[in-house]
């Protein structure tokens, strides 16, 4: 049985994988998928320890996310987020990771 700490962090990273699987065209959810698949793609420090504290390797949710995962952008999803995409990767926080060297060239 989990603890309430343990079913917090399985809804968090539950979350964050079907935030990456969206296949809508509103604006809000387009940025939390693209922040979504960064997060469980680049390795971030944070999604490390979640995993770790599940017992979970990091890996499997990423190739999970790679293998079964619908996290391709469609095409108009990628009119709606060139705005979205440009705005992140001037900030800080998205400078030289994985969303900077992988995402921004499929849009």
């Amino acid at each position: 049985m989990q603890t309430w700490e343990e079913m917090l962090i399985t809804k968090i990273l539950t979350q964050a994988v079907e935030d990456a699987r969206y296949t809508g065209l509103r604006k809000r959810y387009l940025q939390h998928k693209i922040e979504a698949i960064n997060w469980i793609m680049s390795g971030d420090p944070q999604f490390k320890y979640y995993c770790k504290l599940l017992n979970i390797e990091p890996n499997y949710i990423k190739n999970k996310i790679k293998t079964h995962g619908d996290t391709k952008i469609t095409s108009n999803q990628k009119v709606l987020l060139k705005p979205i995409v440009d705005k992140l990767l001037k900030s800080k926080k998205y400078q030289d990771n994985w969303f900077a060297k992988h995402v921004e060239e499929r849009i």
